[in-house]
């Protein structure tokens, strides 16, 4: 076991490890344990260790050293307990665990000094003049008193040794070194060599050092070997006494803890560098680190406190109202309040005026005045009844209830009041009341009709409009404008069921068709499949399952048409998967590595998430193909003497859109009626909406929205803008899009219905459809606009396609 060593010598206290052995034994030159009252390069002995035992071996020619009171001349081993004496020198050696104990005291003696004059010379003396004086005889003394003397000796003597037999040396080690030191207790006990000798019972240790806690310990002495007491003094805090500007009551907080205080107020605070907190009421933390010197010293601490508040001025119009801070009343307007930091809560109020309310973040010492808030008088109300009753109430064009309804209206103000149901004409009217006043209103709505043409299937099927057999099956019926539930039924077939909502003024065409059990059967085939597939690469393609025939093309009288715009009657019976976004140049290199959309006009073209444009119609189909085959479909395309032909009769392969099916998606899927514009509204667009012509490119192309920036110059990423109609993106804008279609004109089919067109079987061109980023005239930017070619072009991209079954 490795052991700590220390040593109370002549130069003080210090510890030295084992590695440090030997010492030497001497003079302060020599170092190890130094002598007091030696000469200084004097060298009297050596302590060595091996195999962990501690030896004592005496230097040649040094001094005589004693162990134990008997003179050693030969290295000798050391326990606990021995004591060393060199000269007036004790050395006491006390092991104490991992700890060894070595005081060096010296012990006081009465010197002895010849006359500093030489003897006197005297001749010897002889026998002729010696002189001879007669000795008196000395007095006989009782027997008795010899012999008690001599038992109080033997006594004395006994006593002494049986004390030293019974009593327990004490070492008293403290830390650090102490100014007084007493060990109290009956009998006292005798110091002896640096070490005290007492008898066994209880003692006092009292100690004192000017700065440290003076000790009082009681101790129990047993009669054992040398008994070795260790204390280590607790050091005084520091007091620290502070004082504010203003005086006022603080509170201390010393490293987050609040300190006791003695009776002067000043705080008991350990030595060292400590962080202050001092709280006041209504004043900021002040807060600073602090050095205590600690050892019982007083220090002083000044500080100046810094307001918590502000001054913040309220006034109202009217004058006079109340205020209220955080619930609790501080005075009426105008007011100026000190108003102490945070957020806060402010009501103004008055009679006969609405109160109002303001949240208020205060910052200490920023002094504020608020706007002065303006009360309104308190509203009036409006009892609203309808006839019939249900109507909707709108006020100031914000929905507000049902009729009947108390409404409450800000009084001295004129509003607008409007009511509507379904079915009836909508009744608009203006209404001011004054402040309190309460007026009735029974309003008394108009019916409205709308108009159906109405055709059903089996035409001797039996008709119900809202549970009534209706005579009439096929052609116009008016309607109020509300919604209907019409019910067709027939033996053998489904029931079908639908409700239809007519419009004033506009005519809807209605188709009801029944089904066999076997069709129905059929349709719920087509309802398990999928409501979305993936591509090979990733592209989302959603069903589409048109319900209604529709009418492709666009009326004489409609803005910007063109004469290849012909009305057409068509119907969707086929489900198909239709691309939610335009195929990118990085998905079409995945099919051929080299392409490049290139760049026009200044606008780059090449990006990975930029439709590819610049592609012919067959490289477009052979994409299709080339999908199809990823996923061993049937190619939708042949190739012909260097051109893609549709395989007939068309399969489920990846293929581009027919023209109708282009046409059903932009503007009649999950719309109520057949849509204009890529946007709601009318041209020109209100917001941005999409990638068209526009000022980024004013400077080139001479057709632009005006007043319109969609912040791209050539083409966008796929999908930057909103999805018209929902879930499809860029089917206007961007870029123009090939479809399947040969490009032809179709005069005269506005009331022939075609099913599943696909355009004729061969012709020059392809039909292209919808605006891209260079288009910007009312003409291009329609729905319904048809463009064709049978070249590439920079604006000129494609989505894809495959039918469901």
């Amino acid at each position: 076991m490795s052991r700590d060593y220390v040593i109370y010598d002549a130069q003080g206290e210090r510890r030295i490890g084992e590695m440090e052995l030997p010492l030497h034994i001497g003079g302060k030159d020599r170092g190890g344990i130094v002598l007091p009252g030696v000469s200084e390069d004097l060298l009297a002995g050596y302590l060595a260790i091996s195999d962990g035992h501690v030896y004592l071996q005496p230097a040649d020619d040094g001094p005589a050293i004693f162990l134990n009171d008997e003179r050693i001349r030969n290295s000798t081993w050391l326990k606990s307990g021995d004591s060393i004496q060199i000269d007036d020198t004790l050395i006491r050696w006390v092991v104490k665990g991992d700890k060894v104990l070595i005081e060096v005291t010296q012990q006081p003696g009465q010197p002895l000094h010849p006359p500093i004059r030489p003897p006197p010379d005297e001749p010897p003396p002889t026998d002729n003049d010696m002189p001879v004086r007669a000795h008196p005889k000395a007095p006989i003394r009782p027997v008795k008193n010899i012999r008690t003397y001599i038992f109080s000796i033997v006594g004395l003597l006994l006593l002494a040794a049986v004390f030293l037999l019974v009593a327990t040396p004490v070492i008293i080690l403290i830390e650090p070194q102490v100014q007084t030191l007493k060990m109290k207790g009956f009998p006292p006990p005798l110091h002896l060599w640096g070490s005290r000798l007492a008898l066994p019972g209880q003692y006092t240790i009292e100690a004192y050092l000017p700065g440290y806690a003076p000790l009082n310990e009681q101790v129990n002495i047993r009669m054992e070997g040398t008994t070795t007491l260790n204390f280590t003094l607790d050091e005084l805090p520091g007091l620290l006494q502070i004082t504010s500007i203003p005086d006022i009551a603080l509170k201390l907080l010393v490293d987050n803890v609040e300190p006791s205080l003695d009776k002067t107020g000043a705080a008991n605070i350990s030595r060292g560098i400590h962080q202050l907190q001092i709280l006041a009421n209504r004043y900021l933390p002040h807060e600073q680190n602090i050095e205590i010197k600690g050892y019982g010293n007083s220090q002083q601490l000044n500080i100046e406190l810094q307001p918590a508040w502000a001054n913040i001025s309220i006034s109202s119009q009217p004058e006079a109202a109340k205020v209220l801070l955080d619930g609790e009343f501080i005075g009426q307007t105008p007011l100026n309040a000190e108003i102490l930091q945070g957020q806060h809560e402010l009501q103004i109020s008055l009679g006969g005026f609405k109160p109002v309310s303001l949240t208020q973040t205060v910052e200490a010492g920023k002094d504020k005045t608020l706007e002065p808030v303006s009360l309104q008088p308190v509203d009036g109300t409006l009892s609203i009844s309808s006839q019939p009753g249900g109507a909707s109430i709108t006020l100031d064009q914000v929905f507000r209830g049902m009729a009947p309804l108390d409404l409450p209206v800000t009084a001295n103000r004129e509003h607008l009041l409007r009511l509507s149901k379904s079915g009836y004409a909508t009744l608009e009217q203006s209404v001011t009341l004054k402040p309190d006043e309460t007026r009735a209103l029974n309003i008394e709505l108009k019916a409205e009709y709308g108009t159906i043409f109405l055709e059903t299937y089996p035409a001797d099927a039996r008709l119900r409009i809202d549970g009534k057999v209706s005579d009439k099956k096929n052609g116009r019926i008016r309607l109020s404008v509300r919604p209907h539930i019409f019910e067709l039924s027939k033996p053998g077939y489904v029931i079908r069921t639908l409700t239809l909502s007519p419009q004033q003024g506009v005519s809807q065409n209605v188709k009801i068709k029944l089904e066999t059990r076997q069709q129905q059967l059929a349709q719920k085939k087509i309802a398990s499949t999928p409501a979305s597939i993936t591509s090979p690469v990733g592209q989302s393609l959603k069903l589409i399952k048109p319900d209604s025939s529709f009418t492709m093309g666009a009326s004489r009288r409609e803005a910007g048409r063109r004469a290849n715009e012909s009305r057409r009657l068509v119907e969707l019976k086929r489900s198909f998967y239709f691309a939610t976004k335009e195929v990118t140049n990085r998905e079409y290199r995945l099919f051929q590595a080299s392409h490049t959309s290139g760049s026009l006009d200044g606008a780059g073209l090449n990006g990975g998430e930029q439709p590819a444009v610049n592609i012919s119609w067959d490289d477009a189909a052979r994409y299709c193909n080339w999908l199809s085959d990823q996923q061993r479909l049937p190619p939708a395309y042949a190739e012909n003497e260097g051109k893609m032909v549709a395989v007939q009769p068309m399969n489920t392969g990846y293929r581009l859109p027919t023209e109708a099916e282009w046409a059903w998606v932009a503007r009649r899927h999950e719309q109520l009626a057949v849509q204009r514009y890529p946007w709601k509204g009318s041209y020109p667009p209100v917001k941005v909406d999409g990638n068209y012509a526009d000022a980024r490119i004013a400077d080139t192309l001479a057709d632009v929205i005006p007043n319109y920036d969609d912040n791209y110059r050539g083409t966008a990423s796929v999908g930057s803008f909103p999805a018209w109609p929902s879930g499809f993106y860029d089917l206007g804008g961007n870029a123009s899009e090939w479809v399947h279609d040969y490009y032809a004109l179709y005069p005269g089919e506005a009331t022939q219905l075609v099913t599943d067109p696909t355009g004729p079987s061969s012709a020059t061109h392809h039909v292209v459809r919808g605006a891209s980023w260079r288009h910007g005239n009312i003409t291009e930017l329609r729905l319904s606009y048809r463009d064709y070619s049978n070249k590439p072009r920079y604006d000129l991209g494609f989505r894809i396609a495959r039918y469901a079954e």
